[in-house]
């Protein structure tokens, strides 16, 4: 299963609990995945096409709490994936006042280009209209991919319309036209956790922060690594350094606290300035140690 599919799971096991949310998630539900047809003799009816089983169930029982005929068909796909899809079909006087109260269609029963502002008026309507979009057309990536969350639209206007719902609440939804369809999308991980936090997705919001922390532990854990890592490769070669300069000395020539000093790092290769003060009988600091090592470099340029 994937993290779409764990997201429109989530949404719809919750409806949403006040009564102008629920006219509103039917309003992106419906909007997002219908299209209008005109039967023979003239009947309006429209019918939304949905991936989830689940979120058609939910749409069928909203819609049959407010009174509407709805049906619910299933086929499978005779191409491509061949996945089961469900329909289902909204008809009847009932229910197309329905769609008019949804801000699906206006008096004169013809679509409405944008959702109606009495629809949208509160921010928990505004979510629970995204919500209805999410589950009907969209899409997010994995917690661990690059960050992406989508909602496809027939027409570019439908996008700009659902991004202007998104903006309202402060998130910078943006839109593109593609090949026979448009999208309105986010690409900001921030963005996309206060989009799914607004529509109740709140699981999913702990799967995309638990995965930012467990990456950020892992880039810190690489840092110091590569620190580490570097820091003995600079130690290692300033040691051999030293190792090459105090070879060419006397060491008997030397007085006590340099000769001291260079028989630590001839017996000592790879020990650090510090670890050989800490090996000096007595004990010096590592300032103390790098300045006599200093020194014997010196003496080997005169």
């Amino acid at each position: 299963m994937s993290f779409s599919e764990d997201v429109r799971h989530e949404l719809v096991e919750r409806p949403p609990a006040k009564s102008c949310c629920r006219l509103a998630f039917l309003s992106g539900l419906i909007r997002h995945a219908g299209s209008l047809q005109v039967r023979s003799g003239g009947e309006l009816a429209a019918v939304a096409e949905l991936a989830d089983p689940a979120a058609a169930r939910l749409a069928f029982t909203l819609l049959r709490e407010r009174g509407a005929d709805c049906e619910i068909l299933s086929f499978r796909e005779h191409r491509f994936q061949r996945r089961n899809r469900v329909l289902l079909r909204i008809a009847g006087g009932t229910s197309i006042q329905l769609l008019h109260e949804a801000g699906v269609l206006s008096e004169a029963l013809t679509p409405l280009e944008r959702p109606p502002r009495r629809l949208l008026n509160r921010a928990c309507c505004r979510g629970a209209y995204l919500r209805g979009a999410l589950v009907a057309a969209g899409s997010v990536s994995a917690p661990r991919q690059p960050a992406h969350l989508e909602v496809r639209t027939a027409e570019l206007e439908a996008a700009e319309a659902l991004a202007a719902v998104a903006v309202a609440e402060e998130i910078p939804m943006r839109t593109a036209s593609r090949r026979g369809h448009a999208i309105a999308y986010l690409k900001s991980r921030d963005a996309i956790r206060d989009l799914l936090a607004l529509v109740g997705a709140h699981d999913a919001v702990l799967s995309l922060q638990e995965a930012e922390v467990i990456s950020a532990t892992r880039e810190a854990a690489n840092r110091l690594t590569n620190c580490d890592r570097a820091n003995l490769g600079r130690t290692s070669a300033a040691a051999h350094r030293q190792r090459e300069a105090i070879a060419l000395l006397d060491l008997e020539l030397l007085d006590p606290p340099l000769r001291r000093v260079a028989e630590l790092r001839m017996a000592n290769p790879s020990s650090s300035l510090a670890e050989l003060g800490e090996r000096a009988h007595p004990p010096m600091t590592k300032s103390a140690v790098a300045r006599h090592m200093k020194t014997l470099i010196s003496l080997t340029k005169t």
